[in-house]
């Protein structure tokens, strides 16, 4: 078992060598961290399941790295496009008919496969160079915890299942997101199997944004504002996105849409951070990231901040999402992806919920 760091420069070729010859590596995504073998290599495929000690007949879905690779693998109906371009990269897994290109084990017994485009940019690049699917199922055995460390995967196994280990991709411990939300098209109705952090049966894209600077990002923040801001409601707006990925450039243009002077800081060390404006109304800028139960959440007097004409911006909003569904479930609000496309260039996407 050799373990390697995310950002090892030579990680995509060592990971691609040992995928091709039919090992068994451990990857980090923006869910949690998967267990991955080539999905049309039986033998790769047995030692996946030994892994995971789980039986035959359960189905397993594939990562690929675009819309353009999943048709080589499953029938994509008009539904399912639709899902493809609104919603990934991201956690959502789409059920379709398979081609029966894959294990067989794979698939249902149904004949149908589940397949993911990660939000995760080394992910995405090593199924590219690798030029095919690889499993996408977490990495902690059948009926254990989810794996958000390599300590969470590495602490739960028997020495019998680390041996069956040939690669571990390092990138710490990942923020607490739930799995991703498996979707099936392939009958008349829609079906929800699991839900994740973004419903697609009940989330409208609203718009989306390319930009290629800070800059870019923080007027973008200001034409969302525009667009959402509702001075007789309280207006919550959830930013999801990697490290870096500019979540509080973003709020920097709210907060400029709401004519505040002050500075716009992070408020990773201090929880949230409050502005005010116009007489009474507030912006509450918050991080979610180290929140660990309802009480801290009402320690922050959270639910208090749901005012006429405020705004609640929270980043990593997963965390708390988990942890009160069902006020979640009961007010709508604006779900706002931010990915990188290259090393400057931000994919934004804004969705809207509905009740």
């Amino acid at each position: 078992m050799k373990v390697i760091s995310a950002d090892d420069q030579n990680l995509v070729e060592t990971a691609v060598q040992v995928l091709s010859q039919g090992g068994l590596i451990i990857y980090p995504t923006e869910t949690a961290y998967g267990v991955g073998v080539d999905a049309t290599n039986p033998t790769a495929v047995s030692k996946l399941l030994e892994y995971k000690k789980r039986p035959e007949g359960k189905a397993i879905s594939i990562a690929v790295e675009s819309e353009d690779m999943a048709e080589k693998y499953v029938d994509i109906n008009s539904e399912a496009k639709s899902f493809y371009k609104n919603f990934l990269p991201g956690p959502v897994t789409i059920v379709s008919n398979s081609k029966g290109k894959v294990d067989t084990r794979l698939e249902s017994e149904k004949g149908t496969l589940g397949v993911r485009i990660p939000d995760y940019k080394l992910i995405l690049e090593i199924i590219n160079h690798f030029n095919k699917p690889i499993t996408a199922t977490s990495a902690n055995l059948s009926g254990s915890k989810t794996p958000y460390s390599i300590d969470d995967i590495l602490n739960n196994l028997h020495e019998k299942n680390k041996n069956l280990i040939d690669l571990i991709i390092d990138a710490g411990t990942l923020p607490k997101n739930p799995p991703s939300t498996v979707i099936d098209t392939t009958s008349n109705e829609l079906t929800v199997i699991r839900s994740g952090q973004i419903d697609p049966t009940k989330t409208l894209l609203v718009n989306s944004y390319i930009t290629n600077s800070e800059e870019e990002t923080i007027q973008t923040g200001f034409n969302i504002a525009k667009e959402v801001y509702n001075s007789a409601a309280p207006s919550l707006i959830l930013l999801n996105g990697e490290l870096g990925a500019g979540k509080t450039h973003l709020t920097k243009g709210i907060a400029k849409f709401l004519g505040i002077n002050q500075i716009i800081k992070s408020p990773t060390y201090t929880y949230v951070q409050e502005y005010k404006f116009e007489k009474d109304k507030k912006l509450y800028h918050m991080d979610a990231w180290k929140i660990d139960n309802k009480r801290d959440l009402e320690a922050l007097e959270f639910y208090n901040w749901f005012k006429p004409g405020n705004v609640i911006v929270v980043e990593w909003p997963s965390v708390i999402m988990n942890l009160d569904e069902s006020f979640f479930n009961s007010i709508e609000y604006f779900y706002i992806t931010l990915r990188y496309l290259d090393n400057t260039k931000r994919e934004i996407k804004i969705f809207k919920t509905q009740l």
